[in-house]
């Protein structure tokens, strides 16, 4: 064998290990992306799941459900949000409650909530002591 086998040998060597090397990064980096964006979804359910929590906790009212709307809707703005998502609210189509939209960065599709104050008992009829359980 002499010098120049030996030379394009090595250059094809390092060549394809190169490659092989960049492929393998590049691979790499699209998993640790989809890693990433499958965490950023998973908070923007649990961020969901937190304020529906919060909501239910409040005290309950037997006031307008206009007024209770609007005190929701600014319940659900001072929450404060993770990194990577954005935060939409809205009336409701109706008008009665507020939709809360998280739009996670790189997503196109937004995971939304309705939330209704009648329905999680901040507004309406004040409410008995009589065992009148809400039934979803």
């Amino acid at each position: 064998m002499n010098l120049i086998e030996v030379l394009i040998g090595s250059v094809v060597f390092a060549a394809s290990a190169g490659a092989s090397l960049q492929l393998w990064a590049l691979a790499g980096a699209a998993a640790l992306a989809q890693e990433r964006q499958q965490e950023r979804m998973e908070l923007a359910e649990a961020t969901l799941l937190r304020a529906e929590a919060a909501l239910r906790q409040q005290a309950p009212g037997g006031g307008d459900c206009t007024t209770a709307a609007a005190q929701l809707r600014q319940r659900l703005a001072a929450d404060p949000l993770a990194p990577g998502l954005a935060r939409q609210l809205e009336p409701s189509a109706s008008g009665d409650g507020v939709v809360l939209r998280l739009v996670v960065e790189g997503q196109t599709e937004a995971r939304q909530r309705l939330y209704v104050p009648a329905v999680l008992g901040l507004c309406g009829p004040a409410q008995g002591g009589e065992g009148h359980g809400n039934s979803l």
